[in-house]
């Protein structure tokens, strides 16, 4: 066939062996180095790194620490993100659409943000929850969020929106035909949901649970913020800590631990469902059908209401408020409490924070951008080619994705620390790079699953190369799912942390960064007005992100 041209055949495989130098060189070889280098000292093949970690008893204290905070909060969102999904996705509920984007709110945001608003609103004495009920004569210290308690809320009303979104999904596409046959013989509302429904959807709960797990253990922010004032430790604040002492080589074996319990969760997860089968999705339409409520239908919704109203509203609602007081002590109520300083000063005065919007503009941009572009090229060879090796493409770009973000900071440190790109604003831009290219591989293979080979066939067959055909067919096609990869990407890199924190050059701060510091450092109006800024850009983002993808029908977003 003409459009099988050598001169076809050979760039395709030119850019196939560019995708794969590209991932080895920057997914592989890290991670190589990461293994590689926790078993050498001074050059020289040694256990002595980990023979120190793990002769110390808080190695045992954070390592359990994580697993107990990383095991309560899956159980826990997964309870929640379920129960919702299904109360959304398979029951007459009123104001489905609404309470959806409501549920998803918690995770647009990034995770420290959610920790300093929960901060304001229930930090001994000075927060407004406390505020309220020392009006009432209880103590100010009523409500306490340092607490494991506190740390355990924040990060389950964070994290359940993962099996919240993959149950979710699953509900919508499973053939209901099983459901109504559980009905007619009789089977209440409840049983059916709970032998038939659940049943079905296991493997999407598992995975939604598996994300929660990983992130979890994998968060910095949250733990940073509330646990380490509660006297919690987990790997991910002690990593940081080895790092700052400078300890490359603890810090380097606690990565190792941390890489270890993601990979065994993973495995874990696999080996539950390999064995069993599945056939939940037909070639037909879809209907799912809707349990009736009947008389606990308002009742349902009501709580349904207060629940997202818990954990995306009024946190958002402590940001704003706190962003514009002059000092966060003050009375929000009496008109003389407020003010545009801090915005001004954060956009326009403040050093640190006025550099920090700028190389986070810069970042993210620059990140969705190449993200987005090499995610078009890598998306296009595992979808619309029969090359060999395309499923080990798709396999390597997703490894970043499951891996904590500590660990992926640590490996580029050890991998690139003696070239040029250490200590500078580029080693950042290699580093979103890694940890958020499945982002944008992943929007676009969805989107490109939907465009017929036959309209490139039919290109290939009236003379037009491979470049011709990408240009003039595939990318105006795909021009929707590259500008939800873009948002995609640049929301999550707009106020990253967790990497940030690990390798940002002291002169060039991000945002997430920025407003740590601004926390630690009890400069906490300058802190709000900065989350603020960032929670309105990633609204935003989001909204457009939603009717983008909702016009493409890619689902989880």
């Amino acid at each position: 066939m003409t459009y099988m041209s050598k001169g076809f055949f050979d760039f395709k495989y030119i850019v196939w062996i560019l995708a794969i130098a590209t991932l080895l060189a920057s997914v592989a070889y890290p991670l190589f180095i990461l293994i590689y280098s926790s078993f050498m000292v001074n050059g020289h093949f040694s256990l002595q790194s980990y023979q120190r970690v793990f002769s110390s008893p808080e190695t045992y204290e954070y390592t359990r620490n994580t697993l107990i905070l990383g095991v309560l909060v899956t159980i826990i969102a997964s309870i929640i993100g379920v129960l919702l999904a299904w109360i959304v996705v398979r029951t007459d509920l009123p104001y489905k659409r609404l309470l959806s984007t409501l549920a998803v709110l918690p995770f647009v945001f990034p995770p420290y943000i959610g920790a300093i608003a929960w901060i304001q609103l229930a930090a001994p004495y000075v927060g407004y929850l406390n505020r309220i009920l020392m009006a009432f004569g209880l103590p100010g210290d009523t409500i306490n969020i340092y607490t494991f308690g506190g740390l355990l809320m924040v990060m389950s009303f964070r994290f359940y929106v993962y099996t919240f979104l993959t149950t979710s999904a699953a509900l919508e596409q499973i053939d209901p035909s099983l459901e109504e046959a559980a009905r007619m013989s009789g089977a209440r509302m409840m049983k059916v949901a709970k032998d038939v429904t659940l049943r079905l959807v296991a493997p999407s709960i598992a995975s939604g649970a598996l994300l929660t797990f990983i992130a979890v253990i994998s968060n910095f922010g949250i733990p940073a913020l509330i646990g380490m004032r509660a006297h919690y430790y987990v790997l991910t604040t002690m990593i940081y800590a080895a790092f700052s002492i400078p300890d490359l080589n603890k810090a380097t074996a606690y990565s190792m631990i941390l890489l270890v319990i993601a990979a065994v969760a993973l495995y874990v997860q696999r080996r539950m469902f390999r064995e069993q089968k599945y056939t939940t999705i037909t070639g037909k339409t879809v209907r799912p059908s809707v349990a009736r409520l009947g008389k606990w239908r308002i009742p349902v919704f009501a709580i349904v209401l207060v629940f997202v109203t818990i954990t995306a509203i009024i946190p958002l609602i402590s940001i704003t408020v706190s962003a514009f007081l002059k000092e966060v002590r003050l009375n929000p109520l009496n008109p003389s409490s407020w003010t545009l300083r801090n915005l001004y000063e954060v956009l326009f005065v403040n050093p640190d924070t006025t550099i920090a919007i700028k190389t986070s503009l810069f970042l993210s941009i620059s990140s969705a951008t190449i993200i987005t572009l090499y995610g078009a090229l890598l998306a296009y060879l595992i979808v619309k080619t029969n090359i060999k090796g395309r499923s080990f493409l798709d396999w390597l770009s997703s490894v970043p994705y499951a891996l904590p973000g500590t660990v992926v900071a640590i490996a580029i440190i050890l991998a690139f620390i003696r070239t040029p790109l250490y200590n500078t604003i580029w080693i950042l831009l290699l580093a979103y790079f890694i940890r958020y290219m499945s982002y944008g591989v992943r929007t676009i293979v969805g989107a490109l699953m939907q465009i017929d080979k036959s309209l490139e066939e039919a290109a290939r067959m009236c003379g037009a190369s491979w470049l011709g055909t990408m240009k003039d067919i595939v990318l105006p096609l795909l021009k929707s799912g590259l500008v939800a990869s873009w948002i995609l990407v640049f929301m999550p890199t707009l106020g990253e942390l967790t990497v940030s924190i690990i390798l940002y050059p002291p002169d060039n701060p991000t945002i997430g960064v920025a407003t740590y510091n601004l926390m630690e450092e009890g400069l906490y109006s300058w802190a709000y007005a900065l989350a603020f800024i960032v929670s309105i850009i990633v609204i935003t983002a989001h909204v457009v992100v939603r009717k983008i993808t909702g016009r493409l029908g890619v689902r989880g977003v």
